[in-house]
């Protein structure tokens, strides 16, 4: 996994996500960046300061993405590993790079631009409209002023922008490459291959004391007991107060008024269809032709009477057999030019033929509902229960903010919740990234349980449809325990490693003797292994039949041929060792090519585009002066 999240890391768009996301998140506990030291500044690029606290709170958010992706797995060394700390300043730099690079390209970003992305955002929609209590709140929580939320944004909108338009120089693809590319990924091989189990050494192979030590000491991680936390929450539920709150008849009509257009009842059309199929494969001339025919159906159509009947005879549709009914068809629910074609037919009328994704159609409208705009009084209970829901989601929201605030100082759940009447829950120990009792796998939730010190609460979460404050009763530490404790699985994986050791010894050496001309399948005879045939497969299809994922090996795959059918190296798995020679290759259709031509092209540009990007970036690094505060890496 760290090998998957190293290579991960270094790419843009995890890159990305730490510079434009990550520095929204507001630490609550975890990680110090600063224990002893005193920094004024992360980095300095250009001349531009990045501040010590712009730094903390990137890495912080990249801290809290981590450890919600890979629960109790995570941990402290892993971000040693990964490098994280130089990783996010890297970020940063590249980020202040782009954005001085836009200022000098003149580009800017517009504040009607700016609201409508943040109008925009999904987390603060409700039904998919903006609500700017859900965005104040979300500032109260971050404790963010508008102008710095916005600022972030418009910093991002302009990144994205210089972004766009670097890419755009740098996607130029022949035709040979793409032609080149597809031969290559469109070629099969048949792989011929033996499996050789580290599991079947085992009971070969034996460990003294010492070897047992000496591995327990060597990886004393593995072996790490993670933290266990125990919390405790009030919870406050919308449907508590639902039933509580007054709602006039006046509110109800002034909702009704402000959005008439969510109880208008759209024009609808019943309507049937002809349709005469295109496949992908089709000719132009065996276009033209279908186009013909369904001209030819269209001339019929005008003129008959039952129009079902020529559509059980001619149409090629999964309606074909109802006589092409649709049904009724709501506005919003077919592409163009179909859907506009549609809602301008009356009763009776027929449709020209019209292309669509499939081949050619013809419709016939049966029926027409016009827009109907539905009475206060159609759906004044309707509103009620909206308004009742919506303002009991306020009020449990209002009052979770209350208690946080009344909290913060106190910490007395129990003695809060007596007072209010909130209803309260004190969960057993769990393991840091396993489920919570009665929340399950919620990663806010667990997030904020796990950045808690013991005794602190919670800024107001919400799950929906409730909201919590919670706070961290106990902690029991982290630990990694005493050899006594753990022996026999150590014992049990210092065999493993030994059997592992000795089952690769084993396939090095078929390894040699196979790249030396001998037969893989003699030399499976003779040893009692099974030889076994993958079958044909791509060599990019990212799974390799009966071994697996392909994985570290698709660079060895990509080098084998008929004259270098052996690898240099042997394919190892979670399942074991396995030793392939190539067996057979397929070549590919050039006459599939025209129709993977597009795709493939669009492709083979963006990842030119990416390259380019990065090469623009590092030219960037290249002439500017970067001066990184070393001490904190």
């Amino acid at each position: 996994m760290l090998r998957i999240l190293r290579e991960h890391a270094t790419s843009w768009m995890l890159r990305g996500i730490l510079i434009l996301v990550a520095v929204t998140f507001i630490s609550w506990g975890g990680y110090s960046l600063i224990r002893e030291k005193k920094f004024t500044h992360a980095a300095k690029v250009n001349g531009v300061v990045i501040e010590m606290k712009d730094y903390s709170d990137a890495y912080q958010g990249a801290i809290k993405q981590y450890r919600d992706a890979l629960g109790s797995s995570f941990s402290e060394k892993m971000i040693e590993d990964l490098g994280l700390k130089g990783k996010v300043l890297e970020d940063l730099v590249s980020k202040v790079l782009i954005l001085q690079e836009g200022a000098r390209m003149g580009l800017d970003v517009q504040d009607e631009e700016l609201r409508r992305n943040i109008e925009s955002i999904p987390s603060f929609q409700i039904n998919g409209q903006f609500d700017p209590r859900i965005y104040e709140r979300f500032l109260r929580l971050n404790r963010m002023s508008p102008e710095q939320f916005e600022q972030m944004q418009r910093e991002n909108l302009l990144i994205t922008k210089v972004v766009s338009l670097v890419r755009l120089n740098g996607g130029k693809v022949s035709e040979e490459e793409v032609l080149e590319t597809y031969l290559f990924e469109n070629e099969r091989i048949n792989l011929v291959f033996l499996k050789i189990n580290p599991d079947a050494f085992k009971g070969e192979v034996q460990v003294n004391e010492v070897e047992i030590k000496d591995y327990y000491q060597k990886h004393q991680e593995e072996f790490r007991i993670p933290n266990f936390l125990q919390v405790q929450y009030l919870i406050f539920r919308p449907s508590d107060y639902e039933g509580k709150v007054q709602i006039s008849l006046d509110e109800i009509k002034r909702n009704y008024d402000l959005r008439k257009e969510r109880y208008t009842i759209p024009r609808r059309v019943r309507a049937r269809e002809i349709l005469i199929k295109i496949d992908r494969e089709d000719s132009p001339q065996k276009v033209e032709e279908k186009k013909k025919k369904a001209e030819e159906t269209l001339a019929k159509a005008k003129t008959a009477k039952d129009f079902s009947s020529l559509a059980k005879q001619f149409s090629e549709s999964a309606t074909a057999s109802k006589g092409g009914d649709l049904g009724w068809i709501q506005r919003g629910t077919l592409v163009e030019p179909i859907e506009s074609t549609l809602s301008s037919l009356k009763k009776g009328e027929v449709s020209g033929v019209l292309r669509g994704k499939d081949g050619f159609y013809i419709f016939k409208i049966e029926e027409v509902a016009e827009e109907k705009q539905r009475s206060l009084e159609e759906v004044k209970d309707q509103i009620l229960q909206a308004l009742r829901k919506e303002k009991g989601k306020a009020e449990a929201s209002r009052r979770a903010d209350d208690a946080f605030y009344t909290l913060f100082r106190s910490r007395d759940l129990e003695g809060f919740s007596k007072e209010k009447g909130v209803a309260i829950k004190t969960t057993g120990f769990f393991k840091e990234g396993e489920e919570i009792p009665d929340m399950g796998r919620n990663p806010l939730f667990h997030s904020s349980a796990v950045s808690l010190k013991v005794g602190e609460i919670s800024p107001v979460i919400n799950v929906p449809p409730n909201f919590y404050v919670l706070k961290l009763l106990n902690k029991k530490e982290t630990r990694i325990p005493s050899l006594e404790e753990v022996k026999e699985e150590v014992k049990r994986e210092a065999i493993g490693l030994k059997a592992a050791e000795k089952a690769r010894q084993v396939v090095e050496d078929l390894l040699t003797q196979i790249r030396s001309g001998k037969s893989i399948r003699q030399m499976a005879k003779e040893r009692g292994f099974q030889a076994e045939e993958t079958g044909y497969f791509t060599r990019t299809q990212g799974v390799v039949p009966k071994i697996g994922p392909a994985g570290e090996f698709t660079g060895a795959l990509s080098s084998l041929t008929q004259k270098h059918p052996v690898p240099k190296e042997v394919f190892q798995t979670k399942d074991g060792y396995f030793v392939v020679r190539l067996s057979a290759l397929e070549q590919a259709d050039k006459n599939k090519f025209s129709a993977a031509k597009k795709n493939l092209e669009r492709r083979l540009v963006y990842q030119k585009q990416e390259e380019f990007f990065q090469n623009w970036l590092s030219q960037l690094r290249a002439k500017a002066k970067i001066e990184i505060n070393k001490e904190l890496l």
